[in-house]
């Protein structure tokens, strides 16, 4: 099989397998209340991760879109189910450059100024402190919400621009 067709196969299972997916409700305001992320007493990172698309931004720069070209299929579904037999510990535990955790929660004010406009239009602002980033290569992330085991894939961001690395000397 082709490259090409190869990568259109996995993007078309992709696009059923979203498109199966369970479309909930999670309205609110930006304003509101939000989320804690697990505490002590309920901590779930011993459970493994479990994969959700309900909350899928299918719009703007940074939209979770199987017909965008830079697209990487292939990389997503490997990636997908090599981190769904891991539990959230062993996910979090994996480092790269000096020993930084390669997948991590990400801060509100870390966050890029169209991220933060596409949780308020979004209205997410009570999963503030929940948003989780996956690093699948050098620069691209996916990037959703934790909720206790499951991650609810929001945005695909191939440049690494949802929330943009501080670089030293600068």
């Amino acid at each position: 099989m082709s490259n090409s067709n190869y990568q259109s196969e996995h993007g078309r299972i992709l696009r059923k397998f979203i498109i199966m997916a369970k479309k909930t409700n999670r309205k609110g305001s930006y304003s509101a209340s939000k989320k804690t992320v697990s505490s002590e007493s309920h901590s779930t990172d011993g459970k493994k991760v479990v994969w959700c698309f309900d909350m899928i931004d299918r719009s703007g720069k940074f939209a979770f879109d199987l017909e965008r070209e830079e697209f990487q299929h292939k990389e997503f579904m490997q990636k997908m189910v090599d981190y769904s037999s891991m539990t959230w510990s062993e996910v979090k535990r994996q480092t790269h450059d000096n020993g930084k955790s390669k997948h991590h929660f990400l801060s509100e004010d870390s966050l890029s100024k169209e991220a933060l406009e596409r949780m308020q239009s979004r209205q997410l602002g009570e999963y503030s402190d929940s948003i989780f980033s996956f690093a699948l290569q050098n620069k691209l992330r996916i990037v959703g919400i934790r909720e206790d085991e499951h991650f609810h894939v929001l945005w695909y961001d191939p440049e690494h621009e949802i929330c943009p690395s501080k670089k030293k000397n600068t």
